[in-house]
């Protein structure tokens, strides 16, 4: 049974109001990650329901990347909890699907369109039923909006309308324009959504309790429902109240009658953009006393009395969103402005507290029990109602037309089409932390694993030589350069294939040995000469950097949140050190991680290793230095996740680590990055980020230039499948240098053919050209001190190539 004080979001704006203000008393903050789940991008307009443990997303038809054209036209059932898909079917081509057409329940989710409400099944969205009313009767057959009260559907049906077309864009750049979504769209009148018969039905025997018709079509957008009644109108023309039980009318407000009403709301705004909103947003609210019609169709936000429709107050301030909770109405003001965001008495209109802050663009509001949220500049803002002041959460923001989903005691967002500088993508949950301690300390006794000092005995020995190539990149400082010398001819000797395709790190190598790693959590030893398997580790979850040599040993960050340091010679464990907080596994992008994965690696210098453990700020991070041959803890960072305490941001572990100058540095995220911390104490030298948003660079990669450290690259957990587009994400081209010749990968002109190309470095002249069997992986290369060298593809194939 689903604990007490749960609330579900069954309707699109949670209810039939279009309130969107959770009445859900567990998902309070602080939270903790619940999971990070597919699709990363998903296709214009959306919707979303939750009920039953589950949460269901339709998506439309406008995709303005290909990243999201698998997803269009689609309705997607995700489990609650975990984030696991647990079926999808088409929706109609062409529909707009930002409307009140999905209504879920425990053990029912209605699904309407052009020719009937479905009935589906929940677990598995087979049709259970099909309500189609006759056509000559409701003036046609295309259900506009929906909304379930007291057992009772009711639907609003007319005329069929004009199928939009997808949109493909193809784009690939950042963002998208406001005057290129969709024919529909694009259009100046608004065409979806009315209709001129409003219906009541029995969902169990299909039976029309009541039905009504209106001469002007009704805009769906007006509709919304509370308590057995029923409010509707068309804009400029009329406003009715009818009773949901009998269909009765207990009130009418009309143009010719009763102008002064209609001066009040104002005339109509008929465009759309990204301070407003979409055109579909709906314009009417309601309580037990009042209505309230604000959006971007209108100028201001105007509250009526919902027992007669006279003209309660005005509020003069554009663009607003607006929060009904018990306490007040919260306005939620738009972009740029500093005085918008307010708490009014919701029947007179009188301000009883101003914040100082405001959304970034049209992403809608919705309200927790303890909070607001919105869209807060590249992440999302939480106005804490406790002190008024906001939280940004940096990782991820909320989709434009859905915003935040409250449900089942936590908070969702929705995969969505923006490049924004996020670093987390996709369909993305969090759960209430409760009392959780983010900056416990660690001490040997809980998280350092050794084995029986007698199976260590007897050592093997590892000979490296200073021409290897033993970490990421070659060395501590990621240059990709050796001394070593590439040879002047190569041949493929071995190849190496994992059991099944898997996405493998870059390579090392050193005393004769190939060190791969991949995202089944396993790591191989090969010898370098014949690709032979000298030994295996399996660790509990994906290693995203390859091993690093030093001293004789293997040193691996896994994101099952352990360091493990290793006999190189043989993978005989030596230890191995707990770095996350507490064994907590969460599913990211289908697979289980820590929700602390050691994700950047390890890197060893002078007998200290250092790591990292973390995946999203809000978390926490934990940042250690390990002796290096023991696994003791020589000190440790657990407050570098929340330099900002009172917003819990800071550094997490988004890419690789990189030494200079005495200073640790760390892809920290789009928050803090590069992360810099002092190598003697672990004091993090950054200042907690302040200000709206997250603006530091997300890429995963660092680089040493002019004796400065920046960063670059795709995000992390992006795929090259699904990329993010934007100038700030750029590589830097993966080019090992050598002393006698540069190596890169390149993709040969117009063909999908790769080759490793071995250029002189005071020729310009290439030695040699090799083909490769596939794509090659980011930084693909490594020369060991013999001129041998190993290729590691994306199909997690491994070549070596030896002279």
């Amino acid at each position: 049974p689903f604990p007490e004080g749960i609330d579900q979001w069954t309707h699109h704006y949670h209810r039939a109001d279009n309130n969107p203000q959770s009445q859900d008393r567990l998902a309070r903050a602080p939270y903790l990650t619940q999971y990070i789940g597919e699709p990363r991008y998903a296709p214009a307009p959306q919707a979303a329901v939750a009920a039953g443990g589950r949460i269901f997303m339709a998506f439309g038809h406008v995709a303005w990347h290909q990243r999201e054209e698998p997803w269009l036209n689609t309705l997607v059932a995700m489990n609650a909890f975990n984030g696991t898909i647990l079926w999808k079917r088409p929706l109609v081509p062409g529909i707009m699907v930002d409307r009140s057409t999905l209504i879920a329940t425990d053990d029912a989710l209605y699904l309407a369109d052009d020719k009937s409400c479905k009935i589906l099944d929940p677990a598995t969205g087979a049709v259970q039923s099909e309500i189609a009313l006759p056509a000559a009767e409701v003036g046609g057959t295309f259900w506009k909006w929906m909304a379930l009260e007291d057992g009772v559907l009711y639907a609003l049906l007319g005329p069929d309308e004009p199928r939009d077309p997808d949109a493909k864009w193809r784009s690939t750049n950042h963002g998208w324009p406001w005057n290129a979504i969709s024919r529909g769209y694009n259009e100046t009148d608004y065409r979806w959504g009315f209709g001129p018969t409003l219906v009541a039905i029995d969902p169990k025997t299909h039976r029309v309790l009541w039905m009504r018709h209106e001469d002007i079509p009704v805009d769906s957008r007006t509709l919304c429902m509370k308590n057995g009644r029923i409010y509707y109108g068309s804009f400029g023309q009329y406003l009715v109240c009818r009773d949901a039980k009998t269909g009765n009318e207990i009130w009418r407000r009309t143009k010719d009658k009763d102008p002064e009403v209609f001066q009040a709301i104002g005339p109509y705004r008929p465009g759309h953009g990204y301070i407003g909103g979409w055109k579909s947003t709906v314009y009417m609210k309601c309580t037990d006393q009042a209505l309230y019609i604000v959006g971007p169709q209108v100028h201001w936000l105007t509250a009526l009395s919902a027992a007669d429709g006279r003209v309660l107050w005005r509020h003069e301030a554009i663009d607003l969103h607006i929060v009904i909770r018990d306490d007040g109405l919260y306005t939620i003001g738009p972009q740029n402005s500093t005085d918008r965001t307010r708490k009014l008495d919701p029947l007179t209109g009188k301000i009883l507290a101003q914040y100082h802050t405001f959304r970034r663009a049209c992403t809608r509001s919705t309200g927790t029990a303890d909070g607001i949220f919105f869209r807060g500049h590249e992440g999302s803002g939480r106005l804490d109602l406790a002190t008024g002041q906001v939280q940004w959460v940096s990782p991820m923001r909320p989709s434009c037309h859905v915003g935040v989903v409250i449900a089942h005691g936590h908070l969702y967002w929705l995969p969505w089409a923006c490049d924004c500088n996020l670093q987390m993508f996709g369909a993305i949950s969090l759960a209430p932390a409760g009392d959780f301690r983010f900056d416990q300390k660690a001490t040997e006794a809980d998280r350092l694993e050794t084995p029986d000092p007698s199976a260590l005995a007897v050592r093997q020995a590892l000979e490296v030589s200073p021409h290897d190539w033993p970490t990421h990149r070659a060395n501590n400082q990621r240059t990709a350069k050796t001394p070593a010398a590439v040879p002047a001819r190569i041949a493929r000797r071995w190849q190496f294939q994992p059991r099944v395709p898997v996405e493998m790190t870059s390579p090392v190598m050193a005393g004769g040995l190939v060190f791969v790693a991949g995202a089944d959590g396993v790591v191989h030893a090969l010898d370098a000469s014949s690709g032979a398997v000298r030994w295996t580790l399996f660790t509990g979850a994906a290693v995203r950097y390859a091993p690093s040599i030093a001293d004789g040993r293997a040193f691996i960050g896994s994101s099952d949140g352990w360091v493990y340091a290793v006999e190189a010679a043989s993978g005989r464990l030596l230890w191995r050190f707990r770095a996350a907080p507490v064994e907590r596994r969460i599913p990211v992008y289908g697979t289980l991680l820590s929700t602390w994965p050691v994700a950047g690696g390890v890197l060893v210098e002078n007998g200290v290793a250092y790591c990292a453990a973390g995946l999203n700020d809000l978390d926490g991070t934990h940042v250690y230095a390990l002796d290096a041959p023991s696994g003791q803890i020589r000190w440790q960072n657990n407050s570098a996740g929340h330099l900002d305490r009172f917003s819990r941001r800071g550094v997490t572990c988004q890419g690789e680590m990189l030494l200079h100058e005495g200073k640790l540095y760390l892809a920290g995220g789009n928050t803090v990055s590069p992360a810099v911390f002092d190598i003697r104490d672990g004091k993090c030298l950054n200042p907690p980020p302040s200000g709206m948003g997250s603006h530091a660079p997300r890429g995963r990669e660092l680089h040493l230039v002019n004796s400065q450290v920046t960063v670059s690259g795709q995000p992390l957990y992006s795929r090259p499948e699904t990329p993010v587009f934007d100038p700030s994400v750029r590589w830097t081209p993966d080019i090992v240098e050598a002393a006698n010749a540069t190596l890169s990968c390149q993709r040969q002109p117009g063909t999908n053919q790769w080759v490793l190309v071995a250029q002189d470095r005071n020729t310009k002249q290439p030695l040699w050209v090799e083909p490769l069997p596939g794509e090659p992986v980011r930084w693909p290369v490594a020369l060991d001190a013999h001129g041998r060298l190993a290729v590691v593809l994306r199909t997690g194939h491994v070549l070596g190539l030896v002279p």
